[in-house]
């Protein structure tokens, strides 16, 4: 599931932890009053059916509907979205699951049970996936389309219920000093939540973003404190193994001829890339909570996926925009347009990513699949004919690195297939510019 999935479950189902130091809670019925995040003023949000499996037999993923989500995101009490990020938030850091009879703790057996979702180290959620889909200026479109319609009526006023209360719940989520503990960027300290995000993508992965101050017309810098130890390697540790990838996916049912890939050295460049990653988090025994730049994570991705989330579809504020589109970066375009904010040139490339490079990057980080020459083997040969059938975690995890691949190099000009001396130095995502320029090297 999502972290919208999780929240609503969490809100549903999710024990009270009152008596977490000594264990789980005893299991409630699903749904049980006593668990139920309620408002005080409002009837309950709605009870829901269990999430459906929209993935594979073989490699499930579940996840509520359409309308449910909607329906969550402009609950008109946010105090309730709240609760539930919070709960989610402390599932997350004991490794809960969410399974069909409940919240389990961490190494419980699956049994019979669905499990819906499950929560590790690196609680599956990835830092990639906010700092790529921010590129897009999404999170900057969406602030000034909210400012627009509270301070002014320049685009109308809102007729639609469902979507005041989404706009006055995102400003109050994501726009507030006050907001959730595990999601707030803002302090005396660090009272910019921008340049907050900023700072961790550039200690994790050693790139700033593709554009500056939204509200400047030259696009100058935000000034942002630029951490000295921080992941400048990464790019091309990360790009070199997407390289090999390649390499390696292509020549993977060689019988004769030139055969230039070689496992070991996707194995080594995989580990060199973990051990990056993991240098960032501090002290692995840690629980979530407590490990370096978990609730930036936390919160960025969150925040990511409530804004890609609501441009999916043709959802009731994007109807209300008049900007519906058969894609979602047309639609992040049209809106972006009625801003004033364009929206990243790559920007279909950019969602059509994320998700893949934050699997992908999480798998690498928690280790235990892709460090072992002939599971990486496997994985190579999982949608070569005639083993390509029903997703299995295999073949997905391959078709996560090909959609990295391919749209990476749309988005950023580097060639991972072939790259001729290409990949030598720190890379952002291209730059929104009038005229097309080289891409960063």
């Amino acid at each position: 599931m999502d972290i919208l999935d999780n929240l609503m479950y969490a809100s549903y189902v999710s024990p009270t932890r009152a008596d977490m130091p000594f264990g789980f809670p005893p299991q409630l019925p699903q749904g049980a009053a006593a668990d139920r995040i309620i408002s005080d003023y409002l009837p309950a949000f709605p009870a829901l059916p269990p999430p459906t499996n929209i993935g594979s037999p073989l490699d499930p993923v579940f996840s509520y509907g359409v309308a449910d989500k909607m329906d969550f995101c402009a609950y008109e009490d946010p105090i309730v979205t709240e609760k539930a990020i919070l709960r989610h938030w402390y599932d997350v850091d004991v490794q809960a699951n969410y399974d069909s009879v409940g919240v389990t703790a961490a190494g419980t057996a699956q049994g019979a049970n669905d499990r819906y979702a499950s929560f590790g180290l690196s609680s599956s959620y990835h830092l990639i996936y906010a700092y790529l889909l921010e590129n897009t200026r999404m999170f900057q479109i969406f602030e000034r389309l909210i400012d627009k319609y509270l301070n002014d009526e320049e685009l109308g006023i809102i007729g639609n219920n469902q979507v005041l209360n989404w706009v006055l719940n995102t400003e109050r989520l994501f726009f507030k000093g006050d907001t959730p503990r595990s999601t707030n960027l803002r302090s005396l300290i660090r009272p910019d939540a921008n340049a907050s995000r900023r700072n961790a993508y550039w200690r994790m992965f050693g790139m700033d973003l593709a554009f500056g101050d939204i509200n400047s017309p030259g696009n100058t810098s935000i000034p942002y404190t630029k951490a000295r130890v921080s992941n400048q390697q990464f790019v091309v540790l990360f790009e070199r193994y997407l390289s090999e990838i390649w390499q390696s996916y292509t020549n993977a049912n060689n019988t004769s001829g030139v055969n230039s890939s070689d496992v070991n050295i996707v194995v080594d460049l995989a580990l060199q890339v973990q051990e990056l990653l993991r240098a960032r988090r501090g002290d692995p025994s840690n629980t979530y909570a407590n490990l370096n730049l978990s609730r930036e994570e936390f919160s960025s991705v969150l925040m990511a996926s409530w804004f890609t989330f609501i441009i999916t579809v043709d959802s009731p504020v994007v109807l209300f925009l008049n900007c519906q589109s058969s894609t979602i970066g047309e639609r992040l375009l049209k809106i972006g347009n009625k801003v004033g904010i364009p929206a990243h040139g790559k920007s279909q490339a950019i969602f059509e990513m994320a998700g893949s490079a934050s699997n992908v990057l999480r798998i690498i980080e928690e280790g235990g699949r892709l460090e072992d020459p002939t599971n990486v083997g496997n994985i190579l040969r999982s949608l070569i004919p005639p083993l390509i059938g029903n997703p299995t975690p295999d073949r997905n995890l391959m078709s996560d690195l090909l959609t990295v691949i391919n749209n990476w190099e749309r988005a950023t000009g580097h060639k991972i297939k072939h790259t001729e001396g290409n990949i030598t130095g720190m890379v952002r995502v291209q730059q929104n510019v009038v005229k097309p320029q080289p891409t960063m090297n």
